[in-house]
């Protein structure tokens, strides 16, 4: 491929001459451009920006008018009530004289027939009344919503003849129901002046389309008479297609007419549609005049460019040639070492003479340069040849040393991480090097542990000779580093230099190792004792942010298991909010230390409360405070504690006063010595007595079987037993006065006699007590009492129904609780404890078995005993 010649130095001017004047031209062409698209652009968003203010205005004009039609009809309403159609009219008269935008209005009744007129007479002249516009749409719709309404445009009758669009409000009685209503119909000519009022520019015009596309105002359509609907017109649809986009302007062609530019506004409240259109050519006819311009200035700028730089070109020109011929000679005779002869002065400029002068003497001082900087480059390469290897040397001591800030927070043990970083510093030291700490030994290869200094050294150091660093920490040193020297090795002061940093730099390792590691078995010591208590923590810092909470506090906070994020103080205390019952000013006096402690109950969803103590405490550090703390402590038990004690002492001042009092009267009666008591009448008191003292006994009894249940500590004597014997004999052991008027029916469902190991007393003791309960808890006047006996899988069952009074849904949970009563009013009158289905329970699971309770109130109960079969039973 051949060389391309050079341009000439003239055609090089010439060219640069041009190439500046055209792109001189063409960027002050593409400035202007740019400044005229500007121009446009501020020419479409300031008729976006009218548009805009159209809208608003078409917006407020007619809410202004449909204002005064709402008002109105509150003020007409009483006036239609009386009867008083005269000051109807006045009305409306005043509306029309105070807004000439309405071309007429009128008030109808509630089918649709006009009652009064304003003006009375059509635009003819002919009055009309009592029209009927039941057909209207706007009526319709009126009668189906109730609120004002706004009609498309539409042909007026009744009172003009022409195009109109009709706002009408409902007229409600006194009652509340639609009595009537009032219409005012706005005048097209009257808004299209006022929207023609808004629009400047000579070719500009404005289109405003009701909610159906009909014309409202257009400068091509005679609105008083001619109703045109634009759904099908490009533009409509154009501004349809765009509805769902953020653009609010278009480009478009209509036919007949030129190009035009057309910005749009929804009015939302109406459901009307307004633009403003442009002529594209009237936008654009500035930037076209300009780009003309720019295209016939080219071509006369790069004519006058060129002759410029042809006659600069050969001026300039004659004058470097002049100097090129002199340095070409002076080149020549360098080359030869010829002497050179130097003209003084060259044909041209007086700075191309001077040009030449230090021409000669730059070319003197160059050679004399030359041979100075030969010297100086070979002395140069020397040193750095030197200095390098010393650098290289350095640079890996480095690295070596580096390599030992190794992350202390690694699991790695103390040995293995000695060993890593004796392995860091291998490629560095030519030796054996040995690192005793602390009764470890370790090297590259292995680790010994359990050996003193002297007994590693004497066993495992095996060169001629070996030098010892020491490692030293808190001031003393607390292991060595061993170099083992073999046959003819020696270090050097550099080596031994790198060999004490690397001993100082491991001690410096070493001791955070142990300083980390005692931190961390501090930190997971004092983790696993806040997770493993019994209460909840939760530590803040000073900007009330989360910096640590155990697993008891969460599992509270987080009772319903939303998992929401516990980040700062604010997110606890919105838990607090949802998930306990407490009040902001209580909450509120907790956190800024107006109480000690604070309260927290919560229902949980199988309807038990669970309660919780809720304290705060400051986390102090130096005598600063660091942040602030919150403990949470369950005392449902507690809690339940002070119930059952409160309830026991309710029940033992109740239970026990009844009978003491009897027996107390009774005896008081007996040693009475004014009166002589007939025998009969002492032994009733006696019975009477004797009745109190079994009733004492009883309680006392429920108390102790309680407190052994609660212990753990109840008897239960096994024996073979006949399931059908004990159910026969419990119902001989209910009160004969209870059993007065009922029906207790055995079922006995079991194919052959069933046995099974229980306590025979306890098994009365239980069905007892359920028979009592379905007889007392029973208002039906015929009680009944059905016991079935069965086989159920691996299970004996006997059930005890009855159709009492039945047990509501949210009790059945807790009639097994101590002292849980129902119905406290029917407990008392039949003396109960509430501890009688507690007792059941736990005779029940001393038997490995169960009870479990079907009811519903008014149609009585199911209790349901289950009692395991073992095998040969």
């Amino acid at each position: 491929m051949k060389n391309r010649r050079s341009r000439s130095f003239k055609k090089e001017l010439i060219y640069s001459f041009l190439t500046i004047g055209l792109t001189s031209i063409i960027l002050l062409g593409i400035f202007q451009y740019f400044q005229l698209s500007s121009l446009i652009e501020d020419n479409q968003d300031s008729q976006t920006k009218v548009t805009e203010f159209l809208e608003d205005n078409i917006e407020g004009y007619m809410e202004q008018h449909g204002r005064i039609i709402e008002t109105m009809s509150t003020s007409i309403a009483p006036l239609l009530e009386n009867n008083q159609p005269d000051k109807v009219e006045e009305k409306l008269r005043d509306i029309k004289h105070n807004y000439p935008g309405f071309v007429n209005l009128y008030v109808g009744d509630k089918d649709g027939k006009s009652l009064v007129f304003y003006p009375r007479s059509y635009t003819d002249g002919a009055t009309r009344e009592h029209l009927d516009f039941s057909d209207r749409s706007y009526y319709k719709e009126l009668l189906e919503t109730n609120e004002q309404v706004i009609s498309h445009v539409f042909h007026g009758r009744g009172g003009t003849d022409t195009l109109l669009v009709a706002i009408v409000s409902p007229i409600f009685g006194s009652d509340g129901k639609m009595e009537g209503y009032i219409l005012g119909a706005i005048d097209l000519n009257a808004l299209e002046n006022y929207v023609s009022t808004r629009i400047t520019g000579e070719a500009s015009y404005a289109v405003l389309l009701d909610q159906d596309n009909n014309v409202i105002v257009h400068p091509d359509v005679n609105t008083r008479t001619e109703m045109v609907n634009l759904t099908n017109s490009k533009t409509v649809q154009k501004i349809t297609d765009q509805e769902n986009q953020s653009m609010n302007s278009l480009t478009i062609k209509d036919e007949g007419k030129e190009k035009e530019f057309i910005t749009y506004a929804k009015i939302r409240e109406l459901g009307w549609t307004v633009w403003i259109a442009n002529p594209s050519t009237l936008i654009n006819k500035p930037l076209r005049s300009a780009t003309k311009t720019i295209l016939w200035f080219i071509p006369i700028t790069a004519l006058v460019v060129v002759l410029a730089s042809v006659f600069l070109t050969n001026r300039l020109g004659r004058t470097i040639r002049n100097l090129l011929d002199t340095i070409k000679r002076y080149t020549t005779s360098y080359k030869t070492n010829l002497p050179v002869e130097l003209a003084e002065r060259i044909q041209g400029p007086q700075e191309m003479t001077d040009l030449l002068t230090h021409f000669n003497d730059m070319m003197s001082e160059i050679e004399e340069n030359r041979v100075e900087l030969m010297e100086l480059n070979s002395e140069l390469e020397a040193r750095v040849h030197e200095r390098t290897s010393n650098l290289e040397r350095r640079n890996a001591e480095l690295q070596a040393v580096n390599q030992l800030i190794t992350p202390v927070s690694s699991k790695m043990d103390l040995p293995h991480f000695i060993q890593l970083c004796l392995n860091s510093i291998k490629q560095s030291v030519p030796f054996n090097v040995h690192i005793w700490f602390r009764e470890i030994a370790v090297t590259c290869e292995k680790i010994y542990s359990d050996n003193s200094l002297q007994q590693y050294l004497k066993t495992n150091v095996h060169g001629t000779n070996h030098h010892m660093e020491p490692i030293v920490l808190d001031g003393l040193p607390s292991g060595y580093l061993i170099v083992d020297l073999q046959d003819e090795q020696t270090i050097k002061p550099k080596e031994q230099a790198f060999l004490q940093t690397f001993s100082r730099s491991l001690a410096i390792m070493l001791q955070n190792k142990l300083l980390f590691e005692r931190y961390r078995n501090k930190h997971a010591e004092l983790d696993a004792v806040l997770e493993s208590m019994s209460e909840g923590v939760m530590l803040l810092n000073n900007d009330h942010e989360v910096e640590y909470v155990n697993e008891f506090f969460l599992n509270v906070i987080d009772g319903d298991g939303t998992n929401v994020p516990l980040g700062r103080l604010s997110d606890v205390l919105d838990r607090i909010n949802v998930l306990f019952e407490i009040t902001g000013e209580e909450l509120a006096s907790f956190f800024n230390g107006e109480a000690s402690e604070l309260k927290l109950e919560n229902k949980t969803k199988s309807g038990n409360t669970d309660f919780y103590m809720l304290h705060k405490f400051s986390v102090v550090s130096d005598e600063k405070k660091i942040g602030e703390g919150l403990l949470i402590r369950d005392i449902t038990k507690e809690e339940e504690i002070d119930t059952l004690k409160n309830n026991l002492i309710s029940l033992t001042s109740h239970e026990f006063k009844t009978p003491i009092t009897n027996i107390r009267g009774s005896v008081e009666t007996l040693l009475r010595e004014d009166v002589e008591w007939e025998q009969d009448f002492q032994h009733e008191l006696l019975e009477g007595v004797h009745e109190d003292i079994e009733r004492i006994q009883h309680l006392v009894d429920d108390w102790m079987d309680i407190s052994k249940i609660e212990s753990g500590s109840m008897y239960i004597e096994r024996n073979m037993v006949r399931a059908d014997h004990v159910i026969e004999k419990s119902i001989e052991l209910v009160p004969i006065t209870l059993k007065e008027g009922a029906t207790l029916t055995f079922h006995n469902k079991a194919e052959d006699y069933l046995f099974f190991y229980a306590d025979k007393t306890r098994v009365q003791q239980v069905l007892v007590n359920l028979f009592t309960n379905a007889l007392r808890y029973n208002d039906h006047p015929r009680k009944q009492i059905h016991i079935t006996l069965e086989k159920k899988e691996k299970y004996l069952t006997i059930a005890v129904s009855d159709n009492g009074i039945g047990i509501s849904k949210e009790h059945l949970q807790k009639i097994f609780n101590r002292f849980y009563q129902v119905d406290v009013t029917a407990t008392r009158r039949s003396g109960g404890t509430g501890l009688g289905l507690s007792i059941c329970e736990g005779i029940m699971e001393a038997h490995e078995g169960k009870i479990e309770v079907d009811s519903k109130p008014g149609e009585g109960s199911t209790f349901t005993l289950y009692f395991p079969i073992r095998e040969g039973s």
